[in-house]
């Protein structure tokens, strides 16, 4: 597990394959947990977690919509494809330290601040409102004297900033 962990996989794998890994680095009892875990229900932090791993994951692998869809063949299909685990029967490798880069379209970003802001009622939305938008026809720092601190929070002088 702790080459798991130094590969960089570790804050992305959902309990599953996790427990996938321990039942095969493990004896009876972890591959018995692994099968009952498979066989409950997931939970809402199982589903998060869940949803995270399918935005990183490589678009190379098929992984299943839900959590639920999965079977230990599907586990273990998964971490060869994420070079965790090789051969027949699968068996855990040394894993290679990945770098993980997210591309996140508009809407896939609205989504992941929409599931923000309903977990942590303190955040605010990265969404202005259009009242609280300058209207088009004002012109920025029309306000603003030449010696005075930008509007834009630089610190600079307005005329050495956007007032040139």
């Amino acid at each position: 597990m702790a080459d798991l962990i130094d590969s960089g996989w570790a804050a992305w794998l959902p309990r599953e394959l996790t427990a996938a890994l321990e039942a095969l680095a493990g004896g009876p009892p972890a591959r018995r947990a692994f099968r009952l875990l498979l066989e409950r229900d997931p939970d809402d932090d199982r589903r998060a977690r869940w949803e995270r791993f399918r935005l990183v994951a490589p678009s190379r692998l098929d992984v299943p919509y839900e959590p639920d869809d999965l079977t230990a063949e599907g586990a273990y299909a998964l971490l060869e494809g994420l070079g965790l685990v090789a051969g027949r029967p699968p068996r855990p490798v040394a894993a290679e330290a990945v770098e993980l880069v997210l591309t996140l379209d508009h809407e896939d970003l609205r989504e992941l601040d929409a599931l923000r802001g309903a977990r942590d009622p303190g955040v605010v939305s990265a969404t202005t409102p259009v009242s609280d938008l300058p209207a088009l026809g004002t012109t920025f720092g029309a306000e603003v004297g030449r010696n005075d601190p930008c509007p834009c929070g630089s610190g600079r002088k307005f005329k050495k900033c956007h007032g040139a």
